[in-house]
């Protein structure tokens, strides 16, 4: 049976959204390096990871509202012309030789407070432009992309960059936000304008999105487990560029060059993760991934060789990708689409909590112990809290099917 066709304004968004994670990864690249050219201490490094997220903590609950009251398509141009704006400014003090830590963190903040507004718009506008039977295949599709352009071409473009002109991978990240932006725009009336309520209060909105939540004991088992995984992923980060200095013993575009091939296994697990989830069950794709993941987070705490650690990424980038296609579409498909950007700014937000404490935490388990133990540790870490939580996640699939059925 031939599926249905995404449509115009879908692969208009997903060119701008491809455009926006080239310039993404070349950024991650780049700004890690640039970091660790000015020191070395895994602390301070770490700190710049953190900030990037500290948005979603102040943010983070404000952005949902205004996702499900402005048009998305709205939300994501005007975001993605500030950012380009920010990041251009950046670019100009580091191509004058004048980057410092703190003007680092100060952009990484700025650019972390923008960043939930448009994530949450990307998220949920896919349901605004394509039908329900095709979320797996749209959200596959703009998993690849992200995993292609901001893990596997960007960062080692960055890194190659960086090695030419400190500034310049920063330059064409602000480009990229410009072009964003403008590809939106041209479409920005093809999501629908959301309804205008006369007695809409802030407060009341923020409370239906974090009672709908709580309540979802689905939703809410999924995003405690999220917390965790994100602290995790943050916290293996903050200290990779490090880790590939010290304990791989690579050049600095080494660090391009395993966030690349991590991406690989992206790659896989965006192509697979459609049809993987036609062959197994829900919870066995969410809970198998999970446990997958945490078991090469692990190999990385205990293996120095470039190998091996390389296969681990490879394993480490199909196992997230895959659950992010599954939970993503699950989240579309359950909540109402009148709440979904508060549901899934809730969601994002409650999870992305944890995210500056994992590159903190890792950062200074690194500086008392060696640049494997956060590893270690964290990917044991995630094993456990996917095993305390998997019981409850297959009861709540089942109770969901019922009530669905």
């Amino acid at each position: 049976m031939r599926q249905p066709s995404l449509g115009r304004p879908y692969w208009i968004l997903w060119t701008a959204g491809a455009v926006s994670y080239a310039g993404d990864g070349i950024m991650f690249g780049a700004l890690p390096l640039l970091a660790a050219s000015i020191t070395r201490d895994p602390r301070i490094v770490s700190l710049s990871e953190a900030a990037a997220n500290v948005g979603w903590l102040l943010l983070g609950l404000i952005s949902g509202v205004m996702v499900d009251r402005w048009r998305r398509t709205t939300t994501m141009w005007i975001v993605d012309a500030i950012r380009a704006v920010v990041a251009g400014a950046f670019a100009a003090v580091v191509l004058a030789d004048l980057g410092t830590i703190p003007l680092l963190l100060l952009t990484a903040f700025l650019l972390g407070l923008l960043a939930p507004f448009f994530d949450n718009a990307a998220s949920v506008v896919v349901t605004d432009v394509v039908v329900p039977t095709s979320l797996e295949r749209a959200n596959g599709y703009s998993q690849a992309s992200l995993v292609v352009l901001s893990s596997l071409i960007g960062p080692p473009l960055g890194a190659l960059l960086f090695v030419l002109s400190r500034g310049l991978p920063i330059l064409l990240n602000a480009i990229s936000f410009a072009a964003a932006a403008l590809l939106v725009w041209f479409i920005r009336r093809s999501a629908p304008a959301r309804l205008r309520a006369p007695d809409r209060h802030l407060g009341r909105e923020l409370k239906e999105g974090l009672v709908y939540l709580w309540r979802h004991k689905l939703l809410r088992t999924l995003c405690l487990l999220l917390t965790v995984v994100n602290a995790v992923g943050a916290g293996i980060i903050a200290v990779l560029v490090l880790y590939v200095l010290e304990v791989l013993h690579l050049p600095e575009q080494g660090f391009g060059w395993l966030v690349a091939i991590y991406a690989v296994g992206g790659v896989l697990g965006a192509i697979l993760a459609p049809r993987l989830s036609r062959r197994l069950s829900t919870a066995m794709s969410l809970i198998g991934s999970m446990v997958v993941s945490g078991i090469a987070i692990v190999l990385f705490g205990v293996l120095a060789d470039l190998a091996p650690v390389a296969v681990a990424a490879v394993v480490l980038g199909f196992a997230s990708t895959w659950w992010n296609v599954v939970s993503i579409t699950l989240r579309q498909r359950i909540v109402p689409a009148e709440l979904l950007g508060r549901v899934t700014a809730v969601y994002r937000m409650v999870a992305f909590c944890a995210a500056p404490l994992g590159a903190v935490g890792a950062g200074f388990l690194a500086h008392r112990t060696n640049l494997q133990t956060p590893y270690l540790v964290m990917g044991l870490v995630q094993l456990a809290a996917t095993l305390v939580y998997a019981p409850l996640i297959r009861r709540e699939l089942s109770a969901e099917a019922g009530r669905a059925g």
